[in-house]
């Protein structure tokens, strides 16, 4: 049966692969026939996300993406180890936190850029090197609509994922001659722990913004079929692009 979203013998890296959009991202992209490499900082639910792939040789990789200076030789170790360079790289791991303006210090804002931007930037650099990503991979960074839109009280969180949005097309337009693809997405509430962990510390703030989004919270297996077709072959030609899904929250 056709299905233009096949994604048989891609290499492809998930970060953030321990929970939530991570982990949903892994399993469609296993299904879809990808070699899945699961990276994060806890091991033990990297392995419970690999334990729920299907096929065989996915590989489960521990790192720290706050070490910004070694990703890059990192990823090349990693390439090694599979023997082949990536075809697809998914940047899924980021927090956030409420951190309204009169709050704003150099520790809170560190702590929203090093995840969300800083180690984006270095997985780019990685994936521009010889033998890590392949001629034609396709990057995907996961961003917020709180990088389009406002939402007040999540100053630090905007700022590192607007930059992120810009780092995109940027990186888009540099990585062109290597044929490496790199896209955004833009997402509202998805129904994962980190937003469970939101509703709960301000419920008040939570509803307000949830009535915005009227379509219903996002699940994360429709952020992973969209993840799935910016690594397809049929995104071939989407680059520099920050696609949109956000059950009508920016309408």
């Amino acid at each position: 049966m056709y299905n233009p979203l096949d994604l048989s013998g891609k290499l492809v890296l998930v970060t953030g692969a321990s929970s939530g959009i991570g982990r949903a991202t892994s399993i469609v992209l296993s299904r879809l026939g990808a070699q899945v490499v699961l990276t994060g900082r806890r091991e033990a639910a990297l392995r419970e996300t690999c334990a729920l792939l299907e096929g065989g040789d996915h590989l489960v990789e521990v790192f720290d993406l706050s070490e910004i200076d070694l990703i890059p030789q990192w990823l090349k170790g990693v390439a090694e180890r599979a023997g082949r360079p990536f075809n697809g790289l998914v940047h899924c791991a980021g927090v956030s936190r409420f951190t309204p303006i009169a709050a704003v210090n150099r520790a809170n804002i560190d702590q929203m850029m090093v995840p969300n931007l800083y180690s984006a930037l270095a997985l780019l650099r990685a994936a521009s090197r010889k033998g890590v990503g392949a001629e034609g991979a396709s990057v995907v960074m996961l961003s917020s609509v709180a990088s389009v839109t406002a939402v007040p009280g999540m100053i630090a969180y905007a700022s590192s994922k607007a930059a992120l949005n810009a780092a995109v097309r940027t990186a888009a337009a540099e990585l062109k001659d290597k044929r490496i693809r790199v896209n955004c997405l833009v997402a509202a509430y998805v129904r994962t722990p980190m937003m469970d962990h939101a509703r709960d510390s301000l419920p008040d703030t939570f509803r307000e913004q949830e009535k915005r989004q009227f379509l219903g919270l996002l699940e994360p297996d429709e952020i992973a079929v969209l993840t799935a077709y910016l690594l397809s072959d049929m995104a071939a030609r989407v680059t520099g692009a920050t696609i949109v899904i956000d059950g009508g929250y920016t309408c």
